[in-house]
């Protein structure tokens, strides 16, 4: 079972490493992958998240995604909480320590490995959650780092302030006009299957690559006991909330066993570059994801080997 977990888990390090290499040794410089980072956020990442909201099956939102979603919200909170209380950050700087404490690679690591140990049942049960993964977790440390830009704490000058920027977010406008397309049940055209397709094919790679090559510009800034709370809070305390709540509301253990590796994946690239993009403790979010990657081989083997049938 480790060598299965590890043989999922050690191309997505690879990527990241293959980032690091070429920015160490100049094959990209810094207008590169500014480039690289503006295609990713702008283009790959709202393709694959638009296509994965039109193309799910109904959602069963009331079912396991409601549970999961709880658990984060909950992580969420205590990354934050944790942030401010302990560490004294930033209203924006424990958004992203909440951020990286409850958002999941559930794409790159979530799906094969879901799909290796439970088939199309595992993963048809896991597609709502990836669905609105980050449609409900990304606005959630969106808002909080606005509304710390904007420096007001009441709560009507802080939506009006905030608001622009979250609209505008791409990440969030692909989302949302999914959703709206799910509404109307507009058919898909083969030709936008097939472009949302070849845009979104990349996404994740490239997020991961220009994580790896932003590595070198935050190699001396990290913190290692902020790493620390976000990768333990991600990796242990989440699936352990999960499996809490899915107890006591008495799923199935294949339902159980999906929502709760899903919820023990790592910390996903897309929390670093919103964390880069929006240059607000990108440090620390680099190193949760590349930390929690790393820790992932032994914890999500642990997982699969206590809730495989």
């Amino acid at each position: 079972m480790l060598t299965e977990v590890a043989s999922i888990v050690l191309p997505v390090f690879a990527v990241i490493l293959l980032g690091a290499a070429a920015r160490q040794f100049r094959l990209l410089d810094a207008a590169g992958l500014r480039g690289l980072n503006d295609l990713t956020y702008y283009v790959g990442i709202p393709a694959l998240l638009f296509a994965s909201v039109i193309e799910a099956p109904s959602f069963r939102v009331l079912d396991v995604s409601v549970l999961y979603f709880v658990a984060c919200l909950v992580v969420f909170v205590l990354g934050v909480l944790v942030a401010r209380r302990v560490m004294g950050a930033t209203l924006a700087q424990a958004g992203v320590a909440g951020l990286n404490a409850c958002y999941g690679n559930t794409v790159m690591l979530g799906v094969p490995l879901v799909t290796a140990a439970f088939g199309a049942e595992g993963l048809g049960i896991m597609l709502p959650v990836i669905a609105l993964h980050s449609m409900l977790l990304l606005p959630m440390a969106t808002v909080l780092i606005e509304a710390d830009g904007a420096g007001t704490r009441n709560p009507v000058r802080m939506l009006a302030a905030t608001l622009p920027s979250v609209v505008r977010n791409p990440i969030i406008l692909s989302l949302a006009a999914a959703m709206l397309w799910r509404a109307f049940s507009v058919p898909e055209p083969v030709v936008l299957h097939r472009l949302l397709a070849m845009l979104g094919a990349g996404a994740p790679a490239l997020a991961l690559f220009g994580l790896g090559a932003s590595l070198p510009d935050f190699a001396a800034q990290g913190n290692v006991r902020e790493t620390g709370v976000a990768a333990v809070l991600k990796l242990v305390v989440q699936p352990l909330l999960v499996w809490a709540l899915a107890h006591a509301a008495g799923l199935g253990p294949v339902p159980t066993a999906v929502i709760v590796l899903t919820a023990g994946a790592p910390t996903g690239a897309n929390a670093f570059f919103l964390a880069r993009r929006t240059q607000v403790a990108a440090a620390s979010s680099a190193g949760t994801v590349v930390v929690s990657t790393a820790l992932s081989i032994i914890t999500l083997s642990v997982l699969l080997a206590a809730l495989r049938p």
